[in-house]
């Protein structure tokens, strides 16, 4: 348990203040801002953020850090420190908010889902992420996963800088990227069809051989064109497809948590 722990845990940190200073200045945090850092660890990225904005909480399991980040930081009275673990914390429920983030590789897609599913979902993100990864989250004119049709509607996912390998302790064997999710000021959908167009998505991506080559555009155009139809039959068909998704999708994060490091 104690080695799988660590291998879920494990991070490549940036050293660089510079760097993360400049990636900050560069994001949109301003000090108006009240912003969420998810594994701090040596508080590299903290200390930048804790510069610019109004208000950070840091969430943070690994006990290595714990202490270190409270001798440093504490002092601060813009500073929130919570020991436990991000998957299992709740994120703010009203209150708008933004992320700036260096996450654990092993775990970007269940932090990427519980941010971007959220009932209240940061307005902007930036997660150091692997580069594969981030792929998987973009949306393009061809080639894309379910997940990003999902959130194509109301976000806009880019990658916004690419790092060396040098720029990070222990130096990794993979690339890496700085990914943004910044929720969009004119969403393409209302609010009102977002479960309908959850449901639509996951139903017709389990059940169509050729779903990643079509376009976001063009699955906008499809769940319009369903939505106009207005077929109750079909409706009943796909209703709670995205809930059913989501409890396998949980099942099998557990499965992999338990097999990690054994």
């Amino acid at each position: 348990m104690f080695k799988t722990a660590r291998k879920l845990l494990s991070q490549n940190f940036l050293w660089s203040r510079e760097l993360v200073g400049r990636l900050i200045r560069d994001s949109s945090i301003s000090q108006n801002d009240v912003v969420l850092e998810i594994g701090p660890g040596y508080g590299i990225i903290t200390e930048q953020l804790l510069a610019v904005c109004k208000k950070l909480t840091a969430v943070e399991i690994d006990q290595r850090f714990v202490p270190f980040l409270k001798r440093k930081f504490s002092m601060l009275p813009s500073f929130h420190l919570v020991s436990n673990d991000f998957l299992a914390n709740p994120l703010p429920p009203s209150e708008p908010f933004k992320i700036f983030s260096n996450i654990p590789f092993s775990i970007t897609g269940e932090i990427v889902k519980k941010l971007l599913f959220a009932k209240n979902p940061p307005v902007d993100s930036y997660l150091v992420v692997q580069k594969e990864a981030a792929e998987k989250f973009i949306a393009n004119k061809c080639r894309n996963t379910m997940l990003a049709i999902l959130f194509y509607p109301w976000f806009n996912v880019r990658v916004v800088h690419e790092f060396e390998k040098k720029d990070f302790k222990p130096v990794p064997r993979i690339n890496s990227s700085l990914m943004r999710l910044e929720m969009r000021s004119s969403p393409l959908l209302s609010k009102s069809l977002e479960s309908s167009y959850r449901d639509f998505i996951v139903y017709r991506f389990g059940r169509e051989r050729l779903a990643s080559v079509v376009s976001p555009f063009e699955w906008l155009a499809r769940f319009d064109g369903f939505i106009k139809k207005r077929d109750p039959r079909m409706l009943n068909r796909i209703r709670g497809s995205f809930t059913l998704w989501q409890a396998e999708e949980r099942k099998l994060s557990k499965i992999h948590r338990t097999r990690t490091g054994a």
